[in-house]
């Protein structure tokens, strides 16, 4: 324990230069950015890849991680700090991709985490689509002959669907999936940057060569199950690592933190979270982090609020959608 006293802990983001990414965060958060193509913003993550740095108050200048390891079960009651919160702007296509679940990550990898997740959209053009699993009754002979022949017979295999703006998507390990152009969301996930690609859309980099694509380990992953694009199943299977409420106009609802840390995101409108001992304040598109030590904290905002944590959280209020 440190002589400091935990309190709601906002950081500075990590911001990710992709061949995909855009600018969009600048005119839809007033983010001001790094020169380049940013994708994605990781707002709240203690990984080898990226961990973010307290920007304000007693404990400005450390990072998640010393966080941690130096407040223990105050902050987390596990060993790493177990998800990551990201935004992410898909200016171009996403590969398609698969990610690996716990148990064959730790087979092939030195991640401690395999990578499930789950999207809101923040933000689609029009007509904007994502890729959502594979079309049903397709099988993973058909599937490993369509990756090798690509083009329109690939494209026949996968689930397209156009999205908009407050939808959710809930993605775990082993299903097929893509962000298309012009989509904008915020990604809860387990604490994972592993990330296997199936397709890249022919695309090539900025040498003139295509990306590294894993088909191999994709094809050891993809859960071709005919459940893979139930809700529900997909629901069930992402909460066994996190769960996440959509607050639309929380006016006082009371967050109980006993049970587990939380992760706020503020969309549309400024949030206000009050506490103890004062107010700490969210801008559109800013998350923070709120420690299980500060007990019960009130929450106000005119917009949505997400609200992220390990457990199911602890509120009380309506305007709440749980998933």
């Amino acid at each position: 324990m440190t002589e400091n006293k935990l309190y709601p802990l906002k950081f500075h983001p990590i911001y990710k230069e992709k061949i995909w990414g855009g600018r969009r965060f600048e005119g839809l958060f007033g983010r001001s950015l790094p020169q380049g193509l940013i994708g994605e913003s990781w707002d709240v993550a203690a990984h080898p890849h990226g961990t973010n740095v307290v920007a304000e108050g007693p404990l400005q200048g450390w990072d998640l991680g010393q966080l941690v390891r130096g407040y223990g079960h105050d902050l987390v009651d596990e060993e790493r700090f177990p998800l990551l919160l990201k935004l992410i702007d898909a200016n171009q296509d996403l590969s398609v991709q698969v990610h690996p679940d716990d148990a064959y990550v730790r087979r092939q990898t030195a991640e401690a985490f395999g990578k499930t997740e789950m999207w809101y959209i923040i933000h689609s053009e029009p007509g904007a689509w994502i890729i959502w699993g594979l079309r049903p009754g397709v099988t993973k002979k058909e599937f490993s002959a369509a990756l090798h022949k690509g083009g329109a017979e690939l494209l026949a295999c996968l689930n397209k669907i156009q999205v908009q703006p407050g939808e959710i998507y809930p993605i775990s390990a082993g299903l097929v999936h893509a962000l298309g152009a012009g989509v904008v969301v915020a990604e809860i996930q387990q604490n994972s940057d592993t990330t296997y690609r199936v397709y890249d859309w022919d695309r090539l980099d900025g040498e003139g060569q295509s990306r590294e694509l894993h088909v191999e380990q994709a094809l050891d992953v993809i859960d071709f199950s005919p459940e893979a694009l139930d809700r529900d199943y997909q629901f069930a299977r992402c909460h066994q690592h996190f769960q996440m409420e959509v607050l639309t106009r929380p006016q006082g609802v009371e967050l109980h933190l006993k049970s587990g840390f939380q992760i706020l995101t503020a969309l549309v409108s400024p949030a206000e979270i009050l506490w103890a001992e004062g107010t700490s304040v969210l801008r559109p598109g800013e998350s923070c982090l709120l420690p299980p030590l500060l007990g019960n904290c009130t929450l106000l905002s005119g917009g949505v609020v997400l609200q992220s944590c390990r457990n199911k959280p602890a509120s009380k209020a309506g305007g709440s959608v749980r998933l």
